[in-house]
């Protein structure tokens, strides 16, 4: 399959609360995403996964390292350039009802997009749009209404719908279903599946639930104070997850079966997320792994290959 996102040695930095102080929300970030190909990234809150979302889609500048992005380099692109990329990546924030504008219409925020790039005439917008809320669950009748007339889950589907006006080749999709109830994030999921089916264009899903990830990631990458700690096929890293992290973060998750739930053993880590202005030396996340040695506070572990689809930074994975 051919490379649609490449993301090399990508840092992004802040200013910390401290003067003189600079926290590190990305630190030297590989990633490759393919045509067609759904992406989970999972992790804590707090480990650089919404920083690195914003940081491909441009919203956040990168202090280091690149991301090509349909082999360009996004950073030498300016003007017309510029814009037919934001075309070709799409954003979905958290929370819909803060990124629809209150004034507008269902109807007039699919529109918005298509008139910004100059896409079809009235006519075909309208029947566009109309397409994109029957392909999200939503009825004819929502074009005319405004965001307030809605529930969180159908603002969501206007959100994942307003994104695909314009066909964009990859979607970021940032925690999109978090704040809404469980039985509404099964739906939202179920109209990412068949849209990324339907379409085939790329995902990038960032989470912080596993078993949100697991239905639909063809891979899973693990982010903790932000690095990727881990990273393969779906189905091999959660039968068999390597890094103690992740082992902790899947022994969280409950199992529908009680019998199973009663008696399988949880990881519980200890101690808070320690500051990404002062990460631990050596592995970041020596401070509460369960299997910690002496070396492991010397030695920054990379990402090295532990099997045929699978890489891991730790020692002792």
């Amino acid at each position: 399959m051919k490379v649609i996102l490449q993301v090399e040695k990508l840092t992004t930095t802040f200013a910390g609360t401290v003067p003189g102080t600079r926290i590190r929300a990305c630190d030297g970030i590989d990633l490759v995403i393919h045509e067609g190909e759904f992406i989970g990234l999972v992790g804590e809150s707090g480990c650089g996964k919404s920083t690195l979302g914003r940081t491909i889609v441009g919203l956040e500048k990168p202090s280091a390292g690149r991301v090509v992005f349909d082999g360009v380099d996004l950073a030498t692109l300016r003007g017309a350039e510029l814009r037919s990329f934001r075309r070709a990546i799409q954003y979905i924030f958290q929370d819909p009802y803060a990124t629809l504008n209150p004034r507008q219409t269902i109807g007039e925020a699919l529109w918005e997009g298509l008139s910004i790039f100059g896409i079809a005439d009235q006519s075909e917008r309208t029947r566009r749009a109309r397409k994109l809320l029957d392909l999200v669950g939503l009825q004819k009748d929502a074009e005319t209404r405004y965001p307030r007339e809605l529930s969180g889950g159908q603002r969501q589907r206007v959100s994942i719908a307003r994104a695909l006006t314009v066909e964009p080749k990859l979607l970021i999709c940032d925690e999109p279903v978090s704040a809404l109830d469980l039985s509404i994030r099964a739906q939202i999921m179920n109209v990412f599946l068949n849209l990324q089916q339907e379409l085939g264009m790329a995902c990038l899903f960032i989470a912080h639930d596993l078993a949100l990830v697991r239905q639909a990631a063809h891979r899973t990458l693990v982010m903790y104070l932000g690095r990727i700690v881990e990273a393969g096929e779906s189905d091999s890293l959660y039968h068999f997850p390597a890094h103690p992290y992740t082992k902790a973060l899947l022994s969280a998750v409950p199992n529908p079966d009680p019998r199973v739930e009663r008696t399988r053993q949880r990881i519980v880590l200890e101690g808070e997320l320690p500051s990404p202005a002062n990460p631990p030396s050596g592995c970041r996340f020596r401070t509460r792994c369960p299997i910690s040695k002496a070396d492991c506070a010397i030695n920054d572990p990379a990402l090295h290959s532990s099997s045929a689809d699978r890489v891991v930074a730790c020692h002792y994975a």
